[in-house]
């Protein structure tokens, strides 16, 4: 099996790293416009090779992609219809770790058809969250005769003495300015930033947690594949908790505010000041100063319904590792490029072998697929506890 990836970033170099131990996997390609960057963070491995590309370029992206198994864009959501058509072009199966998402529109959905003429399978959003969210809201939904609702709730929160990023900051900052929706009566209604604050009980010790609602893809998804009243996705934790307060006081703002004779961008200026994802190397550096206590990424699934004419609630609460686990598991990742490379990594080796053809996400796999990939997920040394309200 024969991968080009898209994207050698933080977690484009993890979901490498794990795909090159599986026996059954050839050769690994990544392509990134900025090979120099790419390099910082991609493993030395033989399977592994690095490609300059421009993810807009779908003439030579197909050309690349020819003869390769997979295409997966690690890279920005913004490139997923440029890397969708080259997968077309090239008769290559495609994948995807994230949706564009604006306006409560999922846009991979429009190539469905297209796929499927071409025989093709298109897994998106197929990562950590969305991805093993929504794979868990499905075999959660299963056990129901009736679902109602399903709500996602994630954790993402750092114990640190400097200012650190896990992953993009711009694509966070916008996710935290995009508006959010919910599903609600067959519909999306559009809701207010950081909107309809809850306390949550994430798994100890992260219980009585504020959450918001934040515009994210498996509000868009879960509803396509899972007859369900209501979808909504809130966040909680020290991050959240730090961009909201940027919000609030109109620092993520991309409109010009006058700073005596200057003319400024308070979003342009915090992105200019905010740092970096670290390479591995500046990870490790990071991590031995111990300035990095640890940080956490988990996420809950809540479905709620009626099973034998019985009011039931049935959750999953997923543990990624934590970033002192990662420590020792592999030094120089992170706690979010871990968990999305990981969990990416799993999605990939099953997306060439998929039966059903076209443009879907996890939830609209098939009952046994989705048992199956769930013992990947928990072989893999991902936590998930499982339980029933």
């Amino acid at each position: 099996m024969k991968v080009l990836i898209i994207g050698g970033g933080a977690t484009g170099s993890i979901l490498a790293h794990f795909l090159s131990l599986e026996k059954e996997i050839e050769a690994v390609v990544c392509g990134d416009i900025n090979t120099r960057k790419a390099k910082r963070f991609l493993p030395n491995h033989p399977k592994i090779t690095l490609q300059q590309i421009d993810a807009t370029q779908k003439d030579k992206v197909a050309l690349l992609a020819k003869g390769f198994d997979l295409l997966i864009n690690a890279s920005l959501s913004q490139f997923n219809k440029f890397l969708m058509d080259a997968a077309l072009e090239a008769g290559t199966n495609y994948q995807d770790l994230a949706s564009k998402w604006d306006n409560a529109k999922v846009e991979q959905l429009d190539f469905n058809d297209k796929f499927k003429t071409k025989n093709l399978v298109g897994l998106i959003n197929a990562s950590a969250s969305p991805g093993v969210t929504n794979l868990l809201a499905k075999l959660l939904a299963s056990k129901l005769d009736r679902v109602d609702s399903i709500k996602v709730r994630l954790l993402e929160n750092v114990s640190s003495d400097i200012p650190f990023t896990a992953w993009s900051k711009e694509i966070a900052f916008d996710e935290a300015t995009q508006k959010p929706y919910t599903w609600d009566k067959n519909h999306f209604v559009e809701k207010d930033n950081f909107g309809e604050e809850e306390l949550f009980n994430f798994p100890e010790p992260f219980t009585n947690r504020k959450c918001y609602l934040i515009s994210q893809e498996e509000v868009g998804t879960l509803p396509q594949y899972i007859k369900t009243k209501y979808v909504d996705l809130k966040i909680g934790g020290s991050e959240i908790e730090f961009v909201h307060t940027l919000f609030k006081l109109g620092l993520l703002r991309k409109r010009l505010v006058r700073i005596g004779n200057a003319l400024i961008s308070p979003y342009e200026l915090v992105t200019k000041v905010w740092p970096d994802v670290p390479s591995p190397q500046e990870m490790k550096k990071i991590t031995a100063s111990g300035k990095l206590r640890d940080a956490h990424f988990w996420a809950s699934v809540l479905t709620a319904g009626f099973s034998d004419k019985k009011k039931l609630i049935r959750r999953a609460d997923v543990l990624f590792p934590t970033q002192a686990e990662i420590n020792k598991l592999l030094p120089g990742a992170n706690y979010i490029s871990y968990a999305a490379g990981l969990s990416a990594a799993i999605f990939a080796l099953t997306a060439p072998t998929l039966k059903e053809k076209g443009v879907y996400s996890p939830e609209a796999l098939d009952a046994e697929t989705c048992g199956a990939l769930y013992e990947k997920f928990k072989k893999s040394g991902i936590k998930i506890e499982l339980s029933e309200i």
